[in-house]
């Protein structure tokens, strides 16, 4: 069973009543997923972060890291946004990815924040930005069901 697969079990395993929030992990060897859950339903689910982890390295070069950043902003298109490589830091091993064009809302923007660690190690989050304080903070992603899944698989296949 594959993590896509998994992760779509461990939803319908869940009490339609199941206490909120929660972390939902889930693992196929060598990768896994792991959603900080705060809302679900028979359609799709709110989270606030989603972290994956893949062992089939222990460490990655800057580069190897680079390399997969791009490897997921070219496969993950259909996020609300598409995601672009931001930021390559070298030295501490990290490359970030944001939303190309956050979605603007009143006086609020959002976009979606993916950090890729050189120990192999995705967090995926969304930033919302007050526009009159210039205040960051975090804030849910919403995902259908489907979407999740196309993730999970699109995270496993940009490792490489």
């Amino acid at each position: 069973m594959s993590l896509s697969q998994k992760i779509a079990a461990a939803l319908d395993a869940r009490p339609d009543n199941g206490a909120l929030p929660c972390n939902l992990t889930v693992e196929d060897e060598p990768n896994r997923l792991t959603l900080g859950l705060t809302a679900s339903g028979p359609v799709g689910m709110a989270f606030d972060r989603l972290d994956f982890a893949t062992h089939r390295r222990s460490e990655w070069s800057s580069e190897d890291l680079k390399a997969w950043a791009d490897r997921l902003a070219s496969r993950v298109t259909y996020l609300m946004e598409p995601l672009v490589v931001l930021e390559h830091d070298k030295i501490g091993g990290e490359v970030e990815l944001r939303s190309q064009v956050p979605t603007s809302r009143g006086d609020r923007r959002t976009y979606f924040e993916v950090r890729l660690h050189h120990q192999g190690t995705v967090k995926l989050s969304r930033v919302a930005v007050d526009e009159a304080s210039r205040q960051r903070h975090p804030t849910t992603c919403q995902m259908t069901r489907e979407v999740l899944e196309r993730l999970a698989d699109d995270l496993v296949e940009s490792v490489g």
